[in-house]
């Protein structure tokens, strides 16, 4: 049914002169109620079906995963001290393999009362900015990187898509999960920030469980950086020494720069082991898949459904990566 049933001449065969007439006749008298006796039914309140919106889409966030470009040079006074890895070049696209995570309201509320808990604990002139909201105040999805900040040319990205494309999904990885176990700080040796990290390990339960305690992440990290040294990119938690890379993945949830890690920084991390924030170390973070973004365009790359055994999972992990 038409919001407004207008009629036509055209379309209903009335003439001229009834249109007229029905547009100057006066409007019906309508009955006096008495007010007092008559009182307006309120509004019926939704049912619970109406009250909920449907859920976005998962390729809905894809389409808005780049921010608003504000420079084609590097100009750290528009991002709060922060400099580019990788320069803008035009013709190279800066890329990156990741799992991407959104919180669930509860938990963007516990993970923001921790950022704000630990910030209390050091120093008063280091700011601690949060990786959790918007400038505007929205939510922000979280990752655990897959890949360090590569740079991929015009000739060269639709290639690296189809690759790493084919290789996930001939890897045998199924769909897993993740929880964190730790919270700690980490010193980016590329620039003067320092991240608030929580370490994650993978969800087995200990009787499946083997002696790495990420098989499902050290072999999608296998796999990323297979396909990333084919295109002579730099690897990631790959060189001689260090710990194992097993330990190295982790979900980025704040930042500071020229922050000392030192005593007094390390002793703000113990909130973490508080009854108020205890129960992070229960969630289930669910991997579906691997997230290629290859300069604003991100694709996303399934993993099965299958059960994973962690004996299949670990297959491929190397002893010479290493960890942060």
């Amino acid at each position: 049914m038409a919001l407004v049933d207008y009629s036509s001449s055209s379309s209903s065969g009335g003439s001229d002169s009834e249109d007229s007439e029905a547009l100057s006749a006066p409007p019906a008298k309508r009955r006096r109620r008495d007010d007092s006796r008559v009182q307006p039914s309120p509004p019926s309140a939704p049912s619970r079906s109406e009250s909920r919106l449907p859920p976005l889409p998962p390729a809905f966030h894809d389409l808005y995963a780049s921010t608003v470009r504000h420079s084609v040079v590097d100009d750290p006074a528009l991002h709060q001290g922060r400099k580019r890895l990788i320069p803008h070049v035009v013709g190279n696209w800066p890329s990156h393999l990741y799992i991407e995570w959104h919180p669930l309201a509860k938990q963007q509320e516990k993970l923001v009362q921790l950022i704000s808990s630990v910030s209390e604990g050091i120093d008063s002139q280091i700011k601690l900015h949060s990786f959790m909201t918007s400038d505007l105040g929205a939510p922000l999805p979280l990752h655990i990187s897959l890949s360090r900040p590569i740079s991929l040319t015009t000739s060269n990205k639709d290639q690296f898509l189809d690759q790493i494309s084919s290789a996930i999904d001939t890897s045998s990885v199924h769909q897993f999960s993740v929880s964190p176990k730790r919270l700690i700080w980490f010193k980016s040796p590329d620039s003067n920030r320092t991240f608030l990290v929580l370490q994650v390990a993978s969800s087995l339960t200990p009787e499946s469980a083997t002696a790495s305690s990420n098989p499902e992440l050290m072999r999608l990290l296998n796999i990323c950086n297979d396909t990333v040294k084919s295109f002579s990119q730099p690897l990631l938690y790959q060189g001689p020494g260090k710990d194992s890379a097993d330990e190295a993945f982790h979900i980025s949830i704040g930042w500071a720069l020229n922050l000392q890690v030192d005593e007094a920084s390390n002793k703000a991390l113990k909130v973490f082991d508080n009854a108020d924030f205890r129960s992070l170390k229960s969630w289930k973070i669910l991997v579906r898949g691997v997230k290629v973004k290859i300069g604003n365009v991100v694709s996303h790359l399934p993993l099965s459904t299958g059960t994973t055994s962690a004996s299949t999972a670990s297959k491929g992990a190397s002893s010479s990566l290493f960890g942060l």
